[in-house]
């Protein structure tokens, strides 16, 4: 086909994917109108992305690294501290900017359709990783699962909390966000911290 061009790396079609992604959302998100923004045939794209799956895969991990950008050098200070359980209210302050600021990016990393894109261990880690911080510190190893089971309940509840803001739901201003996070580490997460040295 004398309409392509030569992809000299594959984060160009990432770099494409990407912005269709958040203009559009996932759903939008096709081998047609990439290969248009990208000027190739679909047997070319193939060529360097053997499916749809493998490259929300790429976008996965792109996206997950541009979320946790900065936010490890933020929870740092939280893996000396008395409280280390109250890193998950300076991520929900993260995760809720990065949310406002890139919607349908958020909104695709944090569905329930990704699930089956996890079975690749090396995103189901990165998906996992703030959680595992905290395993080594866990005193009691009979209260683990339970913790983690709080810490998950919680990341759950400030999952719908944004969605709430972003998709801008009756009810839930950007301003109600943090007195609701406040609450949830209240119920949730507080009477785990003498559980963690």
């Amino acid at each position: 086909m004398g309409r392509d061009r030569k992809i000299e790396d594959i984060s160009v079609i990432t770099d494409t994917a990407m912005k269709i992604l958040e203009n559009s959302g996932v759903e939008n998100l096709s081998a047609r109108k990439l290969t248009s923004q990208l000027r190739i045939s679909p047997m070319t794209l193939y060529n360097y992305v053997e499916n749809r799956d493998a490259l929300l895969k790429l976008l996965l991990k792109r996206g997950f690294e541009e979320l946790w950008s900065g936010l490890r050098e933020k929870l740092e200070f939280y893996s000396t501290t008395d409280n280390p359980l109250r890193m998950y209210i300076t991520l929900a302050d993260h995760m809720l900017q990065f949310g406002r600021l890139r919607p349908n990016l958020y909104r695709f990393l944090f569905s329930s359709d990704i699930a089956r894109l996890l079975s690749d261990e090396t995103l189901a880690n990165e998906y996992r990783s703030i959680s595992q911080t905290l395993l080594p510190r866990i005193q009691d190893i009979l209260k683990e699962r339970e913790i983690l089971d709080d810490i998950y309940m919680f990341q759950l509840l400030i999952n719908a909390l944004i969605l709430g803001v972003i998709d801008k739901k009756v009810g839930m201003p950007a301003e109600r966000f943090h007195a609701l996070v406040q609450r949830a580490y209240d119920s949730l997460l507080l009477r785990n911290e003498v559980h963690i040295k």
